[in-house]
């Protein structure tokens, strides 16, 4: 099945008294099958002439018994088929009408459960723990405060070693600024879909479009990854240019090295899906003519910002963190389960839209289901940095960002489930380093989007739980 686009009109024949200046190519259906034409018969027939004899086609006949080095020949016959009940307007009714919405439903219900659960774990953490130990806290006089500091456990002890610089923060401070880029183009090239902007009569809008918003957004990744860069570094705007340049090239860079090894792997086997020479030098100059350029005035207007001040003094020695019970990457891995489980339904029917050729564009349904994910991320990355503080661990920078980033593990191994199950199509080395190549990409993008939203969610929640806090 499939559709036209076709701008040309097909002239009306015999029918002089119609006002229609033509017709137009609304919908078309093949029916394939095997027939055995006459060799002799092909023969005498010139091209584009009708067969003489009428041609059975059987759709359940799909094999034809040959000889070694016979000829075969392939013929079609197209007929027409006014349809008086179909509008122009509604011509992609029947290819995206919504299959299985019970299933999408399911999958929201899903991640509504998800969410509720979390809710409560975060309401008992903000009503019961921290409200009551900042009340018990500060009813205190200054001489019982003081032998009570003694005596504190849990997060109020590393009130002078929270806010200390985490390791490597310009690569943290450039993935958080990629992750906002990433996440705003994903939500608003998603919003424009569902609510109708991008058609599939326009070949190509949602690509055109999500390229477009990821460039404009550079403002934004820049902004971001300079002022958390001013922020850790309690003002201190020196570096920032080499920031900016670092977000604009760190997850695109990325992207152009997967892209390339794969279209040289497309190039050598002779393959017609290769990127074209003449697309990759127009990839590279929206680059660096407009994307580059956008983040370093995102930075300069993050330079410029006033940095987030810190409600309370880091001491000049870190405190020694406690063993621990379980290590803590193993809750981090963990913590990334949690929003798999609010997308793996829908991320299905994105993977059958993308590999095995289904339409899909319940974009609503999607966007519905991205809402509900960032809702997830930032609650699994409050409740994790939480436990860590009050294990006394105030290494937390990282751990947020991995603990909603780790999604990513769990979606490229259901990644290769995928293609090990499904695309059992998929023959050949090269298509399987095609499918994990791309995936790797979706993956890294998926990561810095999720790992920003946990970030961000604890670093809020660090900002306010500490600065609630009286200390002389």
């Amino acid at each position: 099945m499939g559709t036209g686009d076709a701008a040309e009109l097909i002239p009306t024949v015999g029918n002089d008294g119609s006002d229609a200046p033509g017709y137009m190519v609304v919908g078309f259906e093949v029916v394939p099958c095997s027939y055995q034409h006459s060799g002799d018969t092909l023969k005498k027939l010139n091209a584009y002439e009708k067969y003489p004899s009428p041609i059975n086609c059987d759709p359940g006949t799909v094999a034809m018994a040959i000889k070694e080095n016979e000829p075969v020949a392939f013929s079609y016959e197209v007929s027409f088929v006014e349809r008086d009940d179909i509008k122009w307007p509604s011509r992609w009714d029947a290819y995206l009408k919504m299959e299985g919405a019970k299933v999408h439903w399911f999958s929201i219900l899903n991640s509504l459960m998800v969410i509720t659960f979390l809710a409560g774990i975060v309401l008992v953490i903000f009503l019961r723990t921290v409200r009551r130990d900042l009340a018990r806290y500060e009813e205190l006089d200054k001489e019982a405060q003081a032998q009570m500091n003694e005596e504190l456990s849990g997060w109020k002890l590393v009130v002078g070693d929270i806010f200390r610089a985490p390791s490597n923060p310009s690569l943290l401070c450039v993935m958080v600024g990629d992750g906002v880029q990433i996440l705003g183009m994903a939500v608003v090239t998603i919003l424009f879909a569902a609510l109708g902007f991008m058609s599939p009569a326009s070949r190509g809008t949602l690509i055109s479009g999500m390229l477009f918003f990821y460039m404009v957004l550079g403002i934004a990744a820049g902004y971001v990854a300079v002022r958390m860069w001013r922020t850790i570094y309690v003002g201190d705007h020196k570096g920032w240019m080499s920031v900016s340049w670092k977000a604009a090239c760190f997850f695109p860079g990325i992207s152009f090295f997967i892209f390339t090894i794969l279209n040289f792997l497309l190039w050598h086997s002779n393959s017609t899906g290769a990127i074209p020479f003449s697309i990759f030098v127009v990839l590279i100059l929206l680059w660096f003519c407009i994307s580059v350029p956008l983040t370093l005035v995102g930075g300069y207007f993050g330079a410029r910002a006033p940095h987030i001040e810190y409600p309370v003094r880091t001491n000049q020695i870190p405190r020694e963190i406690p063993p621990q019970k379980y290590p803590s990457w193993l809750l981090v891995l963990g913590a990334g389960t949690l929003p798999f489980g609010t997308l793996f339904i829908e991320l299905f029917f994105i993977m059958s839209s993308i590999w095995m050729g289904r339409v899909y564009y319940v974009f609503g349904f999607l966007f519905v289901v991205m809402i509900l994910l960032v809702v997830v991320c930032a609650e699994v990355s409050l409740v994790l940095t939480y436990m860590h503080l009050c294990v006394e661990d105030w290494k937390w920078w990282w751990k947020s960002f991995f603990a909603s980033g780790s999604v990513a593990i769990y979606i490229f191994l259901y990644s290769v489930n995928y293609l090990i199950f499904d695309l059992k199509s998929l023959s050949g080395p090269v298509s399987a380093t095609l499918y994990l190549g791309y995936s790797l990409f979706m993956v890294l993008a998926v990561m810095l989007a999720t790992g920003t939203v946990g970030f961000l969610s604890s670093f809020w929640f660090v900002h306010y739980l500490f600065s609630s806090v009286k200390l002389d």
